[in-house]
C-alpha cells in the first residue's frame, strides 16, 4: 500500500494535479512535509497506523481545514479508513468517495488462520484477530462501502470479494492492476553483478530472491524448508532474504537449526528505491505467501526486470500469474510443492528464460505505471462526471419547485 500510494500520488502531482494525503501520526513527530510534490499532513495526536483513539475527530478537523484553504474534486481512501464524519462533510459539499482496497478484512482474517495453520501455532491469538477484524468491519469497512461512489480493486479476487463481503453492486467496482515504471524496472546486468559481489554470491551459482516484508504470512519459512531438497538436486545455489518485519529473527534461527548459514543470506531492509537492484541479480524470484495478496507489487517488479517468477496461487496473483506462461504458480503452504517448482526452474534454463521474457511483457502491455494512473484517473472522471449530473438535477429541482 505505501508503493501503491507514493506512485500514484506522484504521477498525479507529474500530471498537473493537486494531492494532499491525511495520515496518522509520524513516528519522528513531523506533522507537515511535501515530498515529490504531494503534501502530506500527520495527525501528531493521533496513534501511529492506527484509526482507534483520535483518529476521527482529527481527521475531520484536517480535512475541513483543507476543504476551507482549497476545496477538493475527490477524496480517495487506501482501504476504508475515512472517518464517517469525513463522508459527511465531503458529501456537504458535493466531494465523490472513491476507495482503492488492496485487500478486505475477511479476507485478512482467512491469511491469518492459513498463516497459523502452516506454522502450527499463535491458535491462542484467533480470538483477539476475530475480535479485530469484527470491529474494522462493522465500525469501518461496511459502513463505508455502503456510501462510496466507487471502487478501485487491484486484482480480479479484491474486486470479487468487495461484492461479496461488502455487499455493494459490481457495478461501482473497477478494476484497476498496481502498476510499475518499466522504465526502472527492467533487466539489468551491471546491477545484477554489483549485488552478486556485494554478497559473494558467484557467478556460477544460482540465486533465489525473496524480496518481502518478513512476516509469517509471508511464506519464508516454506522456502527455507524446501531448501535441504532443492540443495541435493541442484547444488550451489543460495537464498538472499532482502527485507525485514518480525518474522525476521525466528526465520534466522530457523537457518541455524538446519544448517543452512552458508545458503542462505538477509540483506535486511531495503529501500524500494534500490529493489531493482536485489532483483536483477536473482536468477529465480520466489513469492510463496499464505496471505490473501491484492496484488503485490514486488512480485510485478520482479516480472518487469524479466525474472522467472514462483508465486502462490492465492488472492490476487493469478491475476497476472499465469502458470506455465509467464510464472509458476504453487499451493499456498506446501513446501514441497515449491521445492520441486524451483529444481524445475533451476534445472531447465530454456523455460525459466522463455517464462521471464513472456513476464515482462505481460508488465509491460497491462501492469505500468502509465496504466495504473490512468485507470485511476479514469474512474475519477467518472465519478465527478455522475456527480456533476446529481448537482445538476438537484438543483433543477430546486429551481422548479
Amino acid at each position: 500500500m505505501e508503493v501503491h500510494g507514493r506512485l500514484l500520488a506522484r504521477a498525479l502531482v507529474a500530471g498537473g494535479h493537486d494531492v494532499s494525503i491525511i495520515s496518522s501520526r509520524h513516528p519522528s513527530g513531523k506533522e507537515v512535509e511535501v515530498d515529490g510534490g504531494v503534501n502530506l499532513y500527520y495527525l501528531a495526536q493521533t496513534e501511529f497506523g492506527s484509526q482507534r483513539g483520535n483518529w476521527s475527530a482529527a481527521c475531520a478537523r484536517q480535512f475541513d481545514f483543507l476543504q476551507r484553504q482549497k476545496p477538493f474534486d475527490i477524496l480517495c481512501s487506501q482501504q476504508a479508513v475515512v472517518p464517517g464524519q469525513v463522508v459527511r462533510n465531503a458529501r456537504a459539499a458535493n466531494v465523490p468517495l472513491v476507495m482503492i482496497m488492496e485487500g478486505l478484512e475477511g479476507l485478512m482474517l482467512l491469511s491469518e488462520i492459513r498463516q497459523m495453520m502452516s506454522h502450527r501455532k499463535d491458535y491462542g491469538q484467533l480470538g483477539r484477530r476475530l475480535f479485530s477484524f469484527l470491529y474494522y468491519y462493522l465500525r469501518w469497512e461496511l459502513p463505508l462501502a455502503r456510501t462510496c461512489d466507487a471502487f478501485i480493486a487491484v486484482s480480479d479476487e479484491v474486486a470479487r470479494s468487495i461484492s461479496r463481503w461488502c455487499g455493494v453492486s459490481a457495478a461501482k467496482v473497477n478494476r484497476v492492476y498496481n502498476g510499475v515504471d518499466v522504465t526502472a524496472f527492467a533487466p539489468d546486468r551491471k546491477a545484477r553483478a554489483a549485488i552478486r559481489t556485494q554478497y559473494g554470491v558467484m557467478e556460477d551459482e544460482r540465486l533465489i530472491v525473496f524480496l518481502s516484508h518478513v512476516t509469517r504470512q509471508k511464506g519464508l519459512h516454506l522456502l527455507l524448508k524446501c531448501m535441504p531438497a532443492v540443495l541435493a538436486q541442484q547444488g550451489r545455489t543460495k537464498v538472499l532474504v532482502a527485507g525485514t518485519g518480525d518474522y525476521l529473527d525466528e526465520a534466522k534461527r530457523l537457518v541455524d537449526r538446519m544448517g543452512l548459514q552458508s545458503q542462505v543470506l538477509f540483506a535486511g531492509h531495503v529501500p524500494h528505491e534500490r529493489t531493482v537492484d536485489y532483483l536483477n541479480a536473482a536468477d529465480l524470484s520466489v513469492l510463496p505467501t499464505l496471505r490473501q495478496e491484492g496484488l503485490p507489487f514486488s512480485l510485478v517488479e520482479a516480472m518487469a526486470c524479466q525474472k522467472p517468477v514462483i508465486a502462490s496461487r492465492i488472492g490476487g496473483i493469478p491475476s497476472v500469474v499465469i502458470h506455465g506462461l509467464n510464472g509458476l504458480l504453487v499451493a499456498p503452504g506446501d513446501s514441497h510443492e515449491l521445492g520441486q517448482a524451483i529444481v524445475r526452474l533451476l534445472a531447465d534454463t530454456e523455460l525459466a528464460e522463455r517464462l521471464s521474457r513472456k513476464a515482462r511483457e505481460t508488465v509491460v502491455a497491462g501492469y505500468s505505471l502509465e496504466n495504473m494512473v490512468q485507470g485511476t484517473l479514469d474512474v475519477f472522471e467518472t465519478v465527478l462526471s455522475k456527480q456533476r449530473i446529481a448537482v445538476h438535477r438537484r438543483q433543477d429541482t430546486h429551481v422548479s419547485s
